[in-house]
């Protein structure tokens, strides 16, 4: 009786961790305004969980906010650990305080003094600013300019600053109508980098740090075959018939696709 009571306590206890990832998302991510898949959002919060378990800290980074739909993410894993989110864009498509209110109402009142908003062109911001306002990200999107020499530009800033044990989430690579995306990146990837391809999530390729990117990978093809999303559970079902179903070399990296 006590073994039936508690397996029935265990299966409650899942349940409600996967509600509550669920919750999170249609609350704090689907009504935001933008573009972003469901699973991408699922597998960000994942990450960003891991880095809290395994004890990965830092600040956080985004370039490219437009009204916040996954700066808001970031912004959950900020709150809950005391960090700070910088976000960078020109604000041009959606106003400051656009966002300031979509993330008071997906995050609280409280959500402002977890996160600061550089408006501006990515280009005219160094190095330097950066590590002296947030040191070393341990996570940095990037999502801005679409054009190649912006994202390549990106890429290098997000390469220079990133922390020895952190991760980049590229938005918009092997997208047919971002071409400049792809030649960037595929360009920045082309001589060895500090950063190496580890995962491709539904348009984001997520770049970590060459000292952990073993550790990264693992751990994210732990998160999809733990995830009972339809995407990992094909990812399951792929990879039952061998491994290049599920993984592939790009620049001499492995990298899971899902």
């Amino acid at each position: 009786m006590m073994r039936y009571r508690l397996k029935n306590q265990i299966k409650y206890m899942i349940k409600m961790i996967k509600r509550t990832t669920d919750y999170e998302i249609c609350t704090k991510v689907e009504t935001i305004p933008g573009w972003l898949h469901t699973v991408t959002a699922r597998r960000t919060i994942d990450i960003l969980a891991w880095q809290g378990d395994v004890g990965i800290e830092g600040n956080l980074m985004e370039i490219g906010v437009y009204c916040g739909r996954y700066f808001s993410i970031l912004l959950d894993s900020a709150q809950a650990r005391g960090n700070t989110v910088l976000g960078v864009d020109t604000f041009q498509f959606a106003p400051v305080e656009r966002v300031a209110e979509e993330m008071r109402k997906a995050l609280g009142e409280d959500a402002a003094s977890s996160y600061e908003l550089w408006q501006g062109d990515s280009s005219r911001i160094s190095a330097g600013e950066i590590l002296a306002r947030i040191g070393r990200p341990r996570f940095i999107s990037i999502d801005g300019a679409h054009d190649f020499a912006s994202v390549y530009h990106d890429m290098q800033l997000a390469e220079t600053v990133l922390s020895a044990d952190g991760i980049i989430a590229a938005d918009d690579f092997l997208n047919p109508l971002t071409l400049g995306v792809n030649q960037a990146i595929n360009q920045f990837l082309y001589t060895p980098r500090v950063v190496v391809p580890v995962a491709y999530i539904a348009n984001k390729l997520f770049l970590a740090h060459r000292s952990r990117a073993d550790e990264y990978r693992r751990a994210i093809e732990e998160m999809i075959m733990k995830a009972d999303d339809p995407e990992s559970v094909n990812f399951r079902e792929q990879i039952k018939h061998g491994r290049h179903h599920i993984e592939q070399f790009f620049c001499g990296h492995a990298v899971l696709i899902s």
